[in-house]
Formats: C-alpha cells, sequence, structure tokens
C-alpha cells in the first residue's frame, strides 16, 4: 500500500473511531440522563401522590370542622337557652309561690265570707222563709257557695303549678349545656388545629411538587440535548461510514434466536474515482468498467481488530469458512448496496475460532480488484474497510405475554397471571420473571414523547428543507419566466435591425447562459424536492407505532434491569396452570417500581422483565427482555372487597 493510501487509510480509521467512541460517550451520556429523568419523575409521582393523599385529608378535615364549627353555633345557642331558661325558671317560681300564696289568702277569706253567708241564710230561711229577702240571700248562698267552689280550685291549681315549676331542673340543665358547650369548643380547637396544621403540609406538599416538577421539567430538557447530541453523532458517523467506509454495517435481529440464528451485513457497492468516459476515446479502459471482482467480509474480535491489516485479510480470501465471499456478478439492489446473510454457526472469526454468544466482534470489508482495473489505476492493493461498529450476538429471553389479573380474587389480595413460551435451553432457576407495578399519572413527560423526539426532530427537518427547496424552486421558475421574457424582448427588437450589433449578441448569449444556469439549478432543486419527498415519506413510515399506554411516564429496559430487589415481585409459575402459565402475588406490602405503597383506586401498569439469573461467566451471551407494556391494560388497584377480574 501507497503512502498515500496508507495516510488515508489511517484517517479514515481515525475519524470512524473517534466518532464511534464520541457515540459511546454520548450514549452514556444519554443514559446517565435517563437514569435522572427516571428518578426525577419518580419524585414527582411520590409528591404527587403525597399531594392526593393531603388533599384527600384536608378536604375531609375541613368537614369535619365545618360541622363541628356548626355543633358549636348551636351549642353556643343552646348554652344562652338553658341559662335564660334556668333564670326566668327562678323567678317563675319565685312568681309562682307569691302568686300561690295570693291565692290562699283570697281563698280562705272566700271561704269565710261564705261561712257568713250560710249563717246568713239560715237565719232567713228560719224567719223569712218564701219573702223577697229570702229569695236574695239564697241567691247570695249559691253564688258565694260557687266561688268558694272556684276559689278552692283556683288555690289548688296554684299550688300545683308551684310545685311543678319547682320541679323543672334548670340547674341541670344548664350544666349540661355547658358542659356540652365546652367539650364542643375542646373539639374545634382541636380539629381546627389539625387542619391548621394540615394546611402547612398541603402547603410544604404543593412546593415539593413545585420543586419536583421544575427539577423533571429540566431533566427532561437535559435528556432532550442528549438526545439531540446523540442522534447527531450518530448521523455523522453515518455520514462518514458513507463516504469513506461503504456503509459498512451488521444488522442482529432484536429476537435473536442462535438456533437458527442469522445476522446481515450491508455495504455499498465500490465506485471507481474514475469511469471510463474520463480517459481518452481511443485508449483501451476495460479495467474502469468493472473494477471490483469480489467482497469479502471477515469477522474479528473487537479487542483485535487494531491489529488487523489487509494482508492478514487476503490470507483468509478463498476460506468459506473464514471469509464470506460476494462476487461482482452479484449485482446490487437499486440503491446500489449489498445485503449478505450470514448465518451465526456455518462462519469463524479470522483467528478460526467460532463465533461465540456475548463476543464483541467487528466486520472488516475486503474488496479485491481486477487485475485490469489495478493496471488502469497503477495500483495493486486491494481495498481494506475499516472496522464497523462493534456488535455481539445474544439470545434474547422470550417476553412475557397476555399479562391480566387474576380472575380469582379474594376480598383483600390478588395476583397477575401472565404466560412465557418455553425457553428449551434453559433451566427454570436461571431465569427470573419480574414484576413491576408502574403507575399511570397525567402531566409528565410520556414514554411517547421521548421515543417519538427523534423522529419529530428529523421531521421537522425535512420539513423545513422542503420549504427551503419550495421557495428556491418558486423563485427560481420566476427567474427562468423573466429571462424568458428577455430574451423574447430582445429577438424581437434584433428583428426589426438590418444588423445585430455586437453587444446585442453579446447580450442576447448572456441571457442564454443564465437561462441554461437556471434551468440547470431549478432540475437540481426538483431532483432535491424528490429526494426530500421520499425521504420524509420514509422517515413517517418508520415512525414508531401509536401505543395503548401514551400518557405512561417514560421508562424502558435499561431502567427495568436496575430497579432494586424490594421494588419487584418475582413471579412463581402456577402450579395449577399447564405449560409456562405464571403468576405474580400481590399483597398489602407489594410496592410500585419506586418502591411506594400501592395507592387505593389507582391505576398501575404490570410490566414483566424477563431476567438472566444465572451464573456470570454466560451472563454476557443472554439479553433480557421486557413485556409489551405500552400496550398492556392499566388495572386499578384495591383492597375491597370486588367482584371477579377487576383489580390487582
Amino acid at each position: 500500500m501507497n503512502s498515500y493510501n496508507e495516510n488515508l487509510h489511517s484517517s479514515v480509521l481515525s475519524s470512524l473511531e473517534s466518532q464511534e467512541m464520541t457515540k459511546k460517550q454520548l450514549s452514556s451520556q444519554l443514559s446517565t440522563s435517563m437514569f435522572t429523568l427516571y428518578y426525577a419523575e419518580g419524585a414527582e409521582i411520590v409528591a404527587q401522590e403525597k399531594l392526593d393523599a393531603t388533599t384527600k385529608m384536608y378536604k375531609e378535615q375541613q368537614h369535619i370542622n365545618n360541622v363541628v364549627v356548626k355543633n358549636k353555633n348551636m351549642a353556643d345557642n343552646l348554652l344562652l337557652s338553658a341559662n335564660q331558661q334556668k333564670t326566668y325558671v327562678t323567678q317563675a317560681v319565685s312568681n309562682m309561690a307569691v302568686c300561690a300564696s295570693n291565692i290562699q289568702i283570697a281563698s280562705n277569706s272566700i271561704v269565710r265570707l261564705a261561712s257568713d253567708i250560710g249563717s246568713i241564710y239560715s237565719i232567713i230561711n228560719a224567719a223569712d222563709y218564701g219573702t223577697q229577702i229570702y229569695q236574695q240571700a239564697l241567691e247570695a248562698y249559691n253564688l258565694i257557695n260557687k266561688t268558694a267552689y272556684i276559689a278552692e280550685q283556683t288555690s289548688q291549681f296554684a299550688m300545683e303549678a308551684t310545685a311543678s315549676i319547682s320541679e323543672v331542673s334548670t340547674s341541670t340543665v344548664a350544666d349540661g349545656a355547658k358542659l356540652t358547650n365546652t367539650s364542643v369548643n375542646n373539639l374545634l380547637q382541636v380539629t381546627t388545629a389539625d387542619l391548621t396544621a394540615t394546611t402547612a403540609v398541603l402547603t410544604a406538599d404543593n412546593d415539593t411538587k413545585a420543586k419536583a416538577s421544575i427539577a423533571t421539567r429540566a431533566a427532561e430538557g437535559a435528556i432532550k440535548c442528549s438526545e439531540v447530541e446523540y442522534d447527531a453523532s450518530k448521523k455523522a458517523y453515518n455520514y462518514n461510514n458513507a463516504l469513506f467506509n461503504q456503509s459498512l454495517v451488521v444488522e442482529v435481529p432484536k429476537q435473536f434466536d442462535p438456533a437458527a440464528g442469522t445476522f446481515s451485513v450491508y455495504f455499498d457497492a465500490y465506485r471507481s474515482p474514475f469511469s471510463p468516459e474520463d480517459r481518452d476515446p481511443g485508449t483501451q479502459n476495460k479495467g474502469l468498467a468493472n473494477p471490483v471482482l469480489s467482497y469479502n467480509i471477515i469477522m474479528v474480535k473487537d479487542s483485535k481488530k487494531s491489529f488487523f491489516s489487509a494482508s492478514n485479510a487476503e490470507l483468509l480470501v478463498g476460506n468459506p469458512a473464514q471469509c464470506k465471499s460476494i462476487p461482482a456478478s452479484q449485482h446490487p439492489d437499486a440503491k446500489g448496496k449489498y445485503k449478505s446473510t450470514i448465518a451465526y454457526k456455518e462462519l469463524r472469526d479470522s483467528d478460526n475460532d467460532p463465533l461465540v454468544l456475548g463476543e464483541n466482534y467487528v466486520a472488516f470489508l475486503l474488496i479485491i480488484f481486477t487485475e485490469n482495473y489495478k493496471k488502469e489505476i497503477n495500483t495493486f492493493d486491494e481495498y481494506l474497510s475499516a472496522p464497523s461498529e462493534t456488535f455481539a450476538l445474544t439470545y434474547t429471553l422470550k417476553s412475557a405475554k397476555n399479562i391480566t389479573n387474576s380472575r380469582n380474587a379474594s376480598e383483600h389480595l390478588s395476583e397477575i397471571i401472565f404466560t412465557v413460551d418455553k425457553e428449551e435451553a434453559l433451566k427454570s432457576n436461571e431465569i427470573d420473571y419480574r414484576c413491576f407495578f408502574l403507575p399511570y399519572p397525567d402531566d409528565i413527560a410520556t414514554n411517547e414523547d421521548l421515543i417519538n423526539f427523534e423522529c419529530d426532530i428529523e421531521t421537522k427537518e425535512l420539513e423545513e428543507e422542503i420549504k427551503t427547496v419550495d421557495a428556491e424552486i418558486k423563485s427560481l421558475t420566476e427567474e427562468i419566466n423573466t429571462l424568458n421574457s428577455s430574451a423574447g424582448q430582445t429577438n424581437a427588437e434584433g428583428t426589426k435591425k438590418d444588423k445585430e450589433t455586437d453587444q446585442d449578441k453579446q447580450k442576447s448569449l448572456s441571457l442564454k447562459s443564465a437561462l441554461a444556469d437556471a434551468k440547470e439549478k431549478l432540475r437540481i432543486a426538483n431532483r432535491q424536492l424528490t429526494d426530500l419527498n421520499a425521504k420524509l415519506k420514509d422517515v413517517k413510515e418508520n415512525s414508531p407505532k401509536p401505543v395503548k399506554n401514551s400518557k405512561a411516564f417514560f421508562f424502558n429496559l435499561n431502567l427495568a434491569e436496575n430497579i432494586p430487589a424490594g421494588n419487584f415481585t418475582s413471579a412463581k409459575h402456577h402450579k395449577a396452570a399447564s405449560g409456562q402459565e405464571f403468576n405474580v402475588h400481590i399483597g398489602s406490602t407489594t410496592t410500585d417500581n419506586f418502591g411506594n405503597p400501592l395507592v387505593e383506586d389507582k391505576s398501575y401498569i404490570p410490566v414483566v422483565l424477563s431476567f438472566y439469573n444465572g451464573s456470570e461467566n454466560s451472563k454476557a451471551k443472554y439479553a433480557n427482555s421486557l413485556s409489551d407494556w405500552q400496550n398492556t391494560t392499566p388495572i386499578p388497584y384495591s383492597t375491597k372487597e370486588i367482584s371477579k377480574s377487576s383489580t390487582i
């Protein structure tokens, strides 16, 4: 390899390695931002739950306080009435006693008068019977007897009234009213103090919620900035990889199964820097037309990529066990890309070792040129690409599905049940199915927002570019119309003259040149607009699909793998079930993923993490998986006696 190619290859390696390192650093920064946002949202959710509980308590205590205030008003009125009753009854007893005494005196006088009239009547009855005076004496006698009888009755009524009014226990009633009033006042002091304390807690909780919300918004901004930087680094790497490294990409399926596992390698077809049209027509240039003899893909351990050279790669060409060759006669697709599907168990790495699960590898592309092409460019070196991005082949554990609440809910406890396809290669004790309960809050940066953020940015960028190109096309169209009008006017003026001057010729040539230039720019702009519209269509088609739990907060596999043991519940195999059915027991001590007790009547999303729990040496071979929690129905938690299949 000549010095120019060596320097160029070294620069490409250095550039791609630097950008890959930057990409990894920004990926770590993005992960850190994810955890910051996760715990910030957790703090806000906890603050909101405390605020909701305090608000509920405040409303209850406010209601109790209002009832006590009403009772206090009634107790005050009762005490006032009792004291007035005591005063008036005491006065009534005294007045009634005086009244009874006066009535008794009057009654005694009437009785004595009746006695005297009776004596007079007896004398007249004996001496003047039948006379007028007798009749008057008889009438007086009857009237006085009736009056005496009424007087005796009135005296009896007065004595009974005195006795009755004396029996009224006004002091007891007044003492009871006073005691009641004191008790209600004491109760009002307690409820007022409780309400004041709860108001202070409510104010503090509001302040805590506000601070947590501010911290969450800051974390949202940080993760969006990290997302933008990471996206920019990916685009920069992909752009340089496309320009200098044939767009060499290794794509491993998300659900990689070693039993029938294949992965793909993509790269661009080689384009010669020279074309046959660049040479003199009389010179033979067979080599420029078909520069490539074959493309060769070689897998190298990531730890040894720095020492792998073109000479090492050339030694492996022709060995199908270590080098996957694609002849140049195999045409690329419409976009000029090659795709090579590689069977995991059929290819060995550059050290002749089988590909191992969990090992980090890179792919190299060795392009073998034809002899004619080498002679044409007077360089006899083959082309070795820079290494691809690091990748690893891992077995992805099967995800839980059919997650529902138990069909046999009891009075206070219930359970979650789900199914998982059987793992043939692993023992049951090597897999832990961890169940989390995600709160389902509102007004928080949602998982959908952050997942769609990259797509939204790219969509907006393309839409802005399309607007710019549209404006350019409009401007060029107007310019062409103006030039056509000017050219037509110039031709019309030229026909009127017998002889065209040099100045007229120069003007006509300038107009033609400007018109040709404008038409070329318009052609390029129209082609650019077509490409941008195609890209925008691809971005929208590849954008994340709508999910059921669109208001769920930010959560992913990386976060789930790092949730501490106290915040999840491990599932157990359902003994009564046939096949791979598991259940998760829900008790009064069960918490959500942040470690907070489950809240009555609050909805939660059950999420199951399939977690490899085997030996540490084999851990790198397996990739954990998360259930489709974004489309799992949220379930309300309740400890009340309820009908079947209605709560967690």
